[in-house]
Order: C-alpha cells, then sequence, then structure tokens
C-alpha cells in the first residue's frame, strides 16, 4: 500500500470531522432565550405578576410564560427580575416571594420567602444576591438590604440601611441602593462592600431618587425624580440627574431637571441617555450639561431600554387593562411593532 496516499487521507478525513464539529448548530437553550422578556405588575389586589415573551425577530410572542411553564403564579406586584448566571430572579413584592428559575425555559427551581419585606429589587456582587426591602411603610427604622446565598438560595443575612431602598446596581464588589423614599420621600444614596456587607457611605442627592446607571466612564449616574405639582402636592419639588465617582464615592456633579420634567424611567446606551417620563423619551449625551427639553418619541414610557439600535418602550395604558410594549427604531425614532402585553408592564429585559 502506498503510505503516502494512506497518510494524505487520513488528514482529509481529520479535516472533515474538524469541519462537521465546527459547524455543528449550538443546542438551544429554552424555548426563551433569544428574545425580550416584559415584566408586568398585575393587579394590586389578589392579582400576579406575569412575564411575556417576545422574539427577536418579533415573529413569536407568549404571555404569562412563568405562569404556563410551572402551572402556578408568581405572586402579587411583580415588581422586578434579576438574571445571574442561567437563571432569573422574580420579585414579587407585595407577595415577598422571589421565584428563581431558569431564564431561557423558565421552569423554577425554587423559591424564597423568610426573611423578605415589601422587596423591591436585586443585583448580584461577590458570588451573592442583594435585595432591597422596605419592610413596614409606618416603621422608618427596619428598612433593609436581604443577603442572599446564591447556593442554598436563603438570605443568610440582612444589613440594615435608612428608609425607602429601591434601586440596587452593582459595581464589581460595590453596591449602590438609591432610597426613593418606601411610602415617604428620600435623597440619598447608600454605597455598600459586598466583600464585608458593611455600609460605605451614605451620599446626599436629590430628592426621590430612583433609577441608576453605569456611564462609560464608570461613574454611576442617579435620576432623581421629584415630585410633580398635583392636587394632593401643591408645590412641585424639582428633580435632578446626580454623578457619583465610583473611585472615591463622591457626587461629582448634578445637573437640575426643569419644571415638569419628572422621568421614571432612565437608562444608557452607546454614551447615550435616555429619558421616560408620561410626555415621552427624552435623548442626551452623556457628557452633556442641560437635560433635553424635547422629546424623541411622544409616548408615555413607563420603562425605556435600548439594544440594537431599537428604543423600548412600555406604557402601563391606565393600570386597568393589558399595556403595551412598543419597538421604535433608533436612528428615526420612527415606530417599528408594537405588542399587547400584560397588566402594568413595568421592565424590559434583554434574555
Amino acid at each position: 500500500m502506498n503510505i503516502r496516499k494512506v497518510v494524505v487521507l487520513s488528514a482529509l478525513i481529520g479535516v472533515l470531522f474538524s469541519c462537521n464539529n465546527t459547524n455543528e448548530p449550538e443546542l438551544a437553550l429554552g424555548d426563551y432565550e433569544n428574545g425580550i422578556l416584559v415584566t408586568n405588575e398585575g393587579a394590586f389586589s389578589g392579582g400576579t405578576g406575569t412575564v411575556n415573551f417576545i422574539s427577536n425577530d418579533f415573529s413569536v410572542q407568549v404571555e404569562k410564560v412563568f405562569n404556563k411553564v410551572n402551572g402556578e403564579n408568581i405572586g402579587t406586584i411583580l415588581q422586578s427580575a434579576g438574571f445571574n448566571g442561567d437563571n432569573i430572579f422574580l420579585i414579587a413584592n407585595v407577595g415577598n416571594k422571589i421565584s428563581v428559575a431558569n431564564r431561557f425555559t423558565m421552569e423554577k427551581s425554587t423559591e424564597i420567602t423568610a426573611d423578605l419585606s415589601n422587596p423591591r429589587y436585586i443585583a448580584f456582587a461577590n458570588g451573592k444576591g442583594y435585595v432591597t426591602n422596605w419592610g413596614d411603610g409606618t416603621d422608618v427604622e427596619d428598612d433593609y438590604v436581604a443577603v442572599i446565598n446564591l447556593t442554598t438560595n436563603l438570605v443568610e443575612s440582612k444589613i440594615p440601611v435608612i428608609e425607602g431602598p429601591e434601586q440596587i446596581i452593582a459595581n464589581g464588589n460595590t453596591l449602590y441602593i438609591s432610597h426613593k423614599g418606601g411610602f415617604g420621600s428620600g435623597n440619598s444614596v447608600t454605597v455598600i462592600n459586598a466583600v464585608n456587607n458593611s455600609v460605605i457611605t451614605n451620599l446626599q442627592v436629590g430628592d426621590i431618587p430612583d433609577e441608576m446607571a453605569i456611564d462609560n466612564s464608570g461613574n454611576v449616574l442617579v435620576s432623581c425624580e421629584g415630585k410633580a405639582e398635583t392636587p394632593w402636592n401643591p408645590t412641585e419639588v424639582l428633580g435632578s440627574l446626580v454623578k457619583i465617582n465610583t473611585t472615591t464615592n463622591e457626587v461629582i456633579s448634578t445637573i437640575n431637571y426643569a419644571s415638569g420634567f419628572h422621568p421614571g424611567a432612565m437608562t444608557i446606551d452607546n454614551q447615550s441617555i435616555y429619558f421616560g417620563s408620561s410626555a415621552g423619551v427624552y435623548k442626551m449625551s452623556e457628557n452633556a450639561t442641560e437635560i433635553p427639553s424635547s422629546t424623541i418619541i411622544a409616548t408615555i414610557a413607563s420603562a425605556v431600554s435600548v439594544k440594537d439600535d431599537k428604543i423600548y418602550v412600555t406604557n402601563a395604558s391606565d393600570f386597568s387593562n393589558n399595556g403595551t410594549l412598543t419597538v421604535f427604531d433608533g436612528a428615526t425614532n420612527t415606530q417599528l411593532q408594537e405588542f399587547t402585553v400584560g397588566l402594568i408592564p413595568g421592565k424590559i429585559y434583554f434574555n
């Protein structure tokens, strides 16, 4: 036998097998990957939160995905969700429950019910989960951050904080918590060291701090809503955009909002800041020194998220009927698609 031919043939077979292995399709992670998840609060009295799924190409829509997969409800008022690896943590505020499920299949693995009191939002740092809790609304001293052991999915400790801890984000092993004020009115951000679970400092910011994001320079931006003038609040309280240096943990700049501007949503994408309010969606550069005075999209924006040059906006409608998720072209700001989602849609997550 010609040894040279055998060697060449063996090499060709190796190449063919290598190509076949390289070109094998990736296994699907689940029915709900490569899409958008919208959390819906549901009715306050006797209702349940729900999650809608919409595929990235907008061809597939599924409502109440958690309920359908697991044959059970999430719980009253789905406040928020958080991703950690393949898991999604669904926080039922009034139900005092966190459901843990696979984010791609929505199959529930466990739930956390002990040591929660009005849970709000979750972040992950140092291998643990951190959940803000309002506690009893009549007690200004019982608010805390619950520390979750992600192996046992149990609350292993609590970090006492000042009233009304709301949003929480992690920058490495440092946590930033905006104190919206619970049932009161807050004006501070707590900074926590997740290595030893100690409070580093409390920073005074604007009135009613809520949404936070990390900008391109690594600073934490805090949108402070202020208070609109209403029959039950006759004096308007102006809001502001506060920037925190994450190296020194000091406030380094504040941009005051104009009268009438009280955004309830904020996100950052590609060095641009997007605000959502009852008037619409506003856009500004990270480095701008003034808040824009006009909208780029004139629609009620309960929540705003941006991905791949598309702007996603939820509208809770009249709070008694199902709301919507509307998708806009990020370059032209024109509407691309609109979907009916659940009752009182809140946050938008990309799976």
